[in-house]
């Protein structure tokens, strides 16, 4: 992992990340980004990922702390992501990341595959019959699907076909519908654009044509009517690619901890969707590279 990234790059983000912003005796934000990482991978919180850097030599290497050295307390590990919310830089790691991986013809980009999932709040579920908002997290919101109602956040995601990595990721209150990040999720460099049934709308084919992207959104059957073979046939020969996003949120759910949000409010989810999504490629990019494909 330390030779995939070059990790000066992310120094021109950090720049506006005062070290002394981050606990004495002021940590480097690059050792913090890193145990941001190490705690997508290894679903530490941040008084578990305090005392692994402490105590695990692998982890020190990784970030960078001889062991003469303090490591950095929770509350340090905290403030740093607060920081990432409020200079608004967490979308920034992801696109520099990808940059970097994009340099080694790692993505693709002749398909975008999109996907929505639904992310469990972390409180407790409000009276949905009432009308009721949660008072600890307003941002949460109720959404159903296959007859059931859900309470907390959606995430979107736009990834790349071929590889697997994750292009885009955004984080939206579960009442957002996900047709309504359709165009938000084009990269416009794809020669297509999958998605499921919930993005059939005409505004978004119409933007894709305009932008001479192959149109490969799933068609809804009209009411009354029967819907035609071609229809059904495109569904299957999409569905088939689309699968790969629908693997993404399955190991983001999975193997990230991401059926439930750690957090309140829709700015630290979100924030914390950003570090998921850039553990997520780096782990995929590792074993693209192991494989040759870069």
């Amino acid at each position: 992992m330390q030779k995939l990234i070059d990790w000066s790059a992310f120094e021109v983000l950090f720049r506006e990340i005062h070290n002394d912003a981050l606990g004495a005796p002021g940590y480097p934000p690059i050792a913090m980004f890193k145990i941001a990482l190490l705690q997508q991978w290894y679903g530490l919180s941040d008084p578990a990922a305090e005392e692994a850097v402490a105590d695990r030599l692998s982890f020190r290497r990784f970030c960078g702390f001889p062991l003469d050295q303090k490591t950095p307390d929770h509350m340090s590990i905290w403030r740093f992501r607060q920081r990432l919310v409020e200079l608004a830089l967490q979308d920034k790691l992801l696109a520099e990341l990808n940059r970097q991986l994009e340099g080694r013809g790692l993505l693709v980009r002749r398909g975008t595959l999109v996907d929505a999932t639904i992310i469990s709040a972390a409180v407790a579920r409000p009276d949905y019959e009432k009308g009721q908002v949660s008072a600890r997290d307003p941002d949460a919101g109720f959404t159903h699907k296959h007859g059931k109602t859900y309470f907390g956040y959606k995430a979107h995601l736009a990834g790349d076909a071929e590889s697997g990595l994750i292009r885009q990721a955004e984080m939206s209150s579960a009442d957002l519908h996900d047709s309504q990040m359709g165009a938000v999720l084009i990269q416009g460099d794809e020669e297509a654009y999958y998605a499921d049934k919930a993005y059939d709308s005409q505004a978004l084919r119409d933007e894709l044509a305009d932008r001479g992207i192959k149109d490969r959104i799933a068609y809804k059957a009209k009411r009354g009517k029967q819907q035609p073979n071609w229809q059904k046939w495109m569904n299957k020969v999409a569905a088939s690619v689309r699968a790969g996003i629908e693997r993404t949120n399955a190991t983001m759910k999975n193997w990230y901890g991401m059926a439930r949000v750690r957090y309140l409010g829709l700015a630290r989810n979100h924030c914390h969707l950003q570090l998921v999504a850039c553990a997520i490629n780096a782990k995929r990019a590792l074993v693209l590279v192991k494989a040759g494909t870069a």
